[in-house]
């Protein structure tokens, strides 16, 4: 890393220190969802449910097709694969977990300028808590989140819902300086995956 992007850096990082001693504009994560596409209903998509369901504890909602496909065979309302989405300290300790399989990296390109992120895990028995089940089988599945500033569920609520202003989003460098500094994570270009 030359001087100049150290440099570039630390002064990002004291700025996003100044801004986030409002309270109103310091980040958390809101949520983590945890998703496996199937294709198919059936016996796979119920084991695809047991896996997430192991994995955070919770029951996951399965997912519909939103259109009719000949080619591959879906038709519109099918379940074709399920859900989990974790909220609050729940999601910072799963979170956590799942990042140890990728070694505590995600790729610059993999968040957006809202404070959305999202990786891939091939295996799920790559988790550590997950041991293989032969029943089951072993499923990928991708895991995306979401960090927001206080406020912004004016945005989405139900009653009396309004607009929120543009800076008060959350850029994509605030969001990889957050992740950085509370789950010590490394954003890189390239994965290199050591299996052990």
């Amino acid at each position: 890393m030359s001087v100049k992007t150290k440099k570039k850096e630390m002064a990002l990082k004291t700025n996003y220190q100044e801004i986030w001693k409002n309270p109103m504009k310091c980040p958390y994560l809101e949520k983590i969802v945890l998703n496996i596409g199937v294709g198919s209903s059936g016996e796979e998509l119920e084991r695809a449910a047991a896996v997430l369901q192991t994995i955070t504890g919770r029951r996951p909602i399965k997912t519909l097709s939103r259109k009719n496909i000949k080619e591959f065979g879906l038709r519109k309302g099918k379940s074709i694969g399920v859900k989990v989405t974790v909220r609050g300290e729940e999601a910072k300790k799963l979170l956590k977990r799942l990042l140890i399989v990728n070694n505590n990296k995600i790729l610059r390109h993999s968040f957006d300028n809202y404070g959305n992120f999202g990786f891939g895990i091939r295996e799920h028995i790559s988790i550590p808590g997950v041991e293989y089940d032969n029943t089951i089988g072993i499923f990928g599945l991708d895991v995306c989140g979401r960090v927001v500033r206080p406020g912004m569920r004016v945005k989405t609520r139900r009653l009396k819902r309004s607009k929120i202003a543009k800076h008060h989003y959350i850029s994509r460098e605030e969001t990889q300086e957050y992740l950085k500094q509370e789950f010590n994570v490394d954003i890189v270009k390239k994965l290199d995956l050591e299996y052990m």
